[in-house]
């Protein structure tokens, strides 16, 4: 499991470039100026980043089986001049293989393109529907590590990046100073300040929800990790801060090599592997069950009082993820945290399976986890798969209840009507 394509991903990028800048001139002029990335975790957190931080207004990324999510991908602009990348590592990823049935049905193979390992279902799909093109991903690099091989360098050349200078400023990171950032970031944690919170300048804010993933998913296991936190959080004992970022979008090359360096020894200092996710199929094989029902959980005010010292909070919302939902999503997250005096956090699912999910149930047993679900407002029919994407996401949060309360964590579980209710769960 120990993946380390991913330090001469710089220098191979370098040389593909060209190669990737070509085609996306390519696309663009036939007609393909959006893109639409349908990818989670790894495939589609180095994309959202650089379409964040170089202005991709075109470039759109779906993650989510909500079905609103959906939808709004489909009607946010022409579907005849979307370039639609299917991206997973494995070829196997519900939530892409479901996005790309849909999008089959509704524009031709030739605005397709892959990412994903040679010899994988996704490959053979994509060659027996003629996709435009198929990109392999490193097999010797995980997903999370991707950053800089094509999974993010594709993206970057579609949204028309320097990719060249990207990647030279990635050749000239210092390594032994990020491996001692990191191994600095664990020796706070051994010593009780496990709480990371990331603060990247405005520029590149994005980047903070690439380094969440990094580090729970690399660290949070064996009862052991780093909670990585984004965006505000308490000032209490058990957090330390990173502001230390580039505000550069030239230099995000250089940021993520860095911490993935940096997360490497932070790790190594754990005494984990960095390179393995041992908890995050557990949820994915009880989401594959038929129909089964959400099990009993606590209450949100018996989850209140559950509160430890040293606790987090983690709000997991499996609601449509727009803007307006996000907003009321920190209110609910300001509210519970400011209730308990710890840090607390939010996420969208099934989103955050792909980012935190490990961490939740494979690191340090000190989260509260407010599961949140609804009634959809519109539902659409997967084609080929036999279920509608508000089935498979109740199945994804029932899934992952049942994965959490096998691990003996506390866990609550809030049903509302319609989404607009989600600020009563701020209220004491």
């Amino acid at each position: 499991m120990n993946r380390l394509g991913w330090i001469d991903a710089p220098e191979v990028s370098r040389g593909q470039w060209p190669d990737l800048a070509a085609f996306a001139a390519g696309a663009r002029r036939d007609g393909l100026t959006r893109v639409l990335l349908c990818g989670m975790g790894g495939s589609s957190l180095a994309p959202a980043v650089l379409a964040h931080a170089f202005g991709g207004a075109a470039f759109d990324i779906l993650d989510s089986t909500d079905p609103g999510a959906v939808l709004d991908a489909e009607r946010r602009a022409p579907l005849e001049r979307t370039l639609f990348v299917i991206a997973s590592k494995s070829g196997t990823t519900v939530e892409t293989l479901a996005a790309y049935h849909y999008f089959a049905r509704r524009a031709p193979p030739q605005q397709f393109v892959a990412v994903t390992d040679p010899g994988s279902p996704l490959e053979s799909l994509a060659q027996r529907a003629a996709f435009r093109s198929i990109f392999a991903h490193p097999p010797d690099v995980g997903g999370r590590y991707a950053a800089l091989t094509v999974v993010g360098m594709l993206p970057a050349a579609l949204l028309g990046v320097d990719g060249a200078e990207l990647l030279a400023r990635a050749l000239r990171v210092d390594v032994e100073a990020a491996r001692r950032f990191g191994r600095g970031v664990a020796a706070k944690a051994l010593a009780g300040r496990d709480k990371l919170v990331l603060r990247p300048p405005p520029p590149v804010a994005r980047l903070a929800d690439w380094v969440e993933q990094l580090v729970a998913e690399s660290s949070g296991k064996e009862g052991k990790g780093v909670i990585p936190v984004v965006g505000a959080a308490a000032a209490t004992p058990d957090v330390q801060t990173v502001t230390e970022f580039s505000a550069d979008p030239l230099d995000l090359g250089a940021e993520f090599l860095r911490w993935e360096y940096a997360t490497w020894a932070l790790c190594e200092l754990l005494g984990v592997n960095a390179f393995d996710q041992p908890d995050v199929e557990t949820a994915k094989a009880f989401a594959r069950e038929p129909a089964a029902p959400m099990p009993p959980t606590l209450s949100p005010a018996e989850l209140r009082r559950a509160a430890r010292p040293g606790d987090y909070v983690a709000i997991l919302a499996y609601l449509p993820p727009r803007p307006a939902v996000a907003a009321m999503l920190g209110r609910v997250r300001a509210a519970w945290g400011d209730a308990l005096g710890c840090v607390a956090t939010s996420a969208f699912g099934p989103r955050y399976l792909h980012s935190t999910g490990q961490l939740h149930k494979g690191g340090p047993n000190t989260g509260l986890f407010l599961v949140v679900t609804a009634d959809d407002a519109e539902d659409v029919e997967i084609p080929e798969m036999g279920r509608t994407f508000g089935d498979l996401k109740r199945a994804q949060a029932v899934g992952d209840v049942r994965a959490l309360l096998a691990k003996g964590r506390r866990v609550a579980h809030a049903h509302l009507s319609d989404p607009q209710e989600l600020v009563r769960l701020a209220l004491p």
